[in-house]
């Protein structure tokens, strides 16, 4: 077993691996496009429509829309009655449902392999001719504040965190949540919904992708008679600020009812430019999984296992965005586990791997399982999908999985140092405390 275990760690590390070998894409007149990866494995495909609008592309004071108009879109269409879509999906044997981020809004269905067509006809029927009524909307409004009030405002640490973002970024739209600010929420209309819609759902902002057992000339035909027969309409430069470099550190207290209190520092790091910051974004990436990549990580290993200054600590970094990315670390903190100490310890443990880098280990654990994670992706429809459809949104292109790959194997330890040492620094970030209030203490 363990001749088996060292012989895939080789493979991970040396072999190229040619993830986007059999991408297959077509472009249509009206601007929309289309991505198909076969697989004749089962009888099986997902189909996915991307489109280039998230949170970053609202209005101040419409914050939300993008989310908001998400869920209108399973609320009828001229052909489809409100709900008839995903009942319909189901009849299939499928299943479907959609997400929101700052950068994209994606549908997707998992479905047999021989109803794409019928999927596909569903999907441009809804994108051309949504009923967008009022009271549907008046209806589904209430939900998503209620949605908003369950995930964000009833929970500590989300509200934290939400804070800690509209702190760390004085102009990128990602310091504003995908799911909008309250009262901009109790302030949108029907006619907010259908300018966005006008504005947004348009053609050339439409990728389409499936990935399963089907054929791609096949595909090609269904869509340009269903996507393709959308109207060709010009779309505007998206908003993406350039974010002013941090000129120091920031702090944020948010008390609020909770249990145990939780220190967060965040700030702003570029994500992935192919072959302009190939080697910074990749070093940046594995030095959070060196940092909090599992179990065994440092961060764990040390400020939790070794020293107890909290009971769980995390940290994260998204290099397929556009523009930045808020790189964040956290600590989860225990009754008598205190802030202070555990901010200390954290960036003695930064300070440590920027001076002195990973050790050897430390290198080649991050770079292999980074790699393994993305092969054992491979095995999912579903994350094939995602992961093509969303690196062709936000601008890299869904055949740059393998440069991403080969940037990642190449890293150093002096990668790592140096890319701590110009973006991972005191000085440019924002913490957050989470301070529990006391029984009967109004904030």
């Amino acid at each position: 077993m363990l001749s088996r275990i060292l012989a895939l760690s080789g493979f991970l590390l040396l072999a190229p691996l040619a993830m986007a070998a059999n991408l297959q894409q077509a472009s249509f007149a009206n601007g929309v496009r289309l991505i198909v990866q076969e697989d004749h494995a089962a009888p099986v495909a997902i189909v996915q429509v991307w489109l280039r609008v998230g949170g970053r592309d609202e209005l101040p004071g419409r914050t939300g829309l993008a989310h908001v108009f998400e869920h209108m879109m399973f609320k009828g269409s001229k052909k489809l009655a409100a709900g008839e879509f995903s009942n319909r999906i189901a009849a299939m044997g499928g299943n479907d449902n959609a997400f929101t981020s700052h950068d994209y809004t994606a549908y997707f269905e998992t479905v047999p392999a021989a109803r794409v067509d019928e999927v596909l006809a569903m999907e441009a029927e809804r994108f051309g001719h949504l009923a967008l009524r009022d009271e549907d909307f008046r209806k589904e409004i209430r939900v998503i504040m209620e949605e908003r009030r369950m995930r964000t405002d009833d929970n500590p640490n989300s509200r934290m965190f939400e804070e800690l973002s509209a702190a760390a970024l004085r102009l990128h739209p990602y310091r504003n949540p995908v799911i909008g600010w309250m009262q901009d929420l109790e302030k949108l209309t029907i006619e907010d919904v259908r300018a966005f819609y006008r504005t947004h759902y348009v053609a050339a902002n439409a990728t389409v992708v499936v990935v399963g057992d089907v054929d791609f000339e096949h595909l090609k035909r269904v869509v340009k008679r269903s996507f393709g027969r959308l109207p060709k309409r010009d779309i505007a430069p998206r908003f993406d600020p350039v974010e002013p470099e941090p000129l120091g550190p920031k702090r944020v207290t948010v008390r609020v009812p909770a249990q145990l209190p939780m220190l967060a520092v965040a700030m702003p790091v570029p994500v992935w430019h192919p072959g302009d910051n190939d080697r910074e974004a990749a070093a940046l990436a594995v030095a959070t999984r060196i940092l909090a990549g599992g179990r065994s990580a440092l961060l764990t290993r040390t400020l939790v296992d070794e020293q107890r200054k909290a009971f769980a600590v995390s940290a994260g970094y998204d290099p397929f965005g556009m523009g930045i990315d808020l790189w964040y670390a956290y600590g989860m903190l225990g009754r008598g586990q205190s802030p202070e100490a555990f901010e200390q310890a954290f960036w003695r443990q930064i300070d440590a791997l920027t001076e002195k880098g990973p050790d050897a280990r430390q290198l080649a654990a991050a770079r292999r399982n980074m790699i393994a994670d993305e092969v054992f992706a491979q095995d999912s429809l579903y994350l094939r999908a995602r992961q093509i459809g969303e690196m062709e949104t936000v601008g890299i292109g869904a055949d740059r999985m393998d440069d991403w790959l080969a940037a990642v194997r190449k890293v150093s330890a002096d990668d790592v140092r140096q890319a701590l040492k110009r973006w991972i620094r005191p000085e440019r970030s924002t913490t957050g405390l989470l301070q529990p209030l006391a029984r009967g203490e109004r904030s």
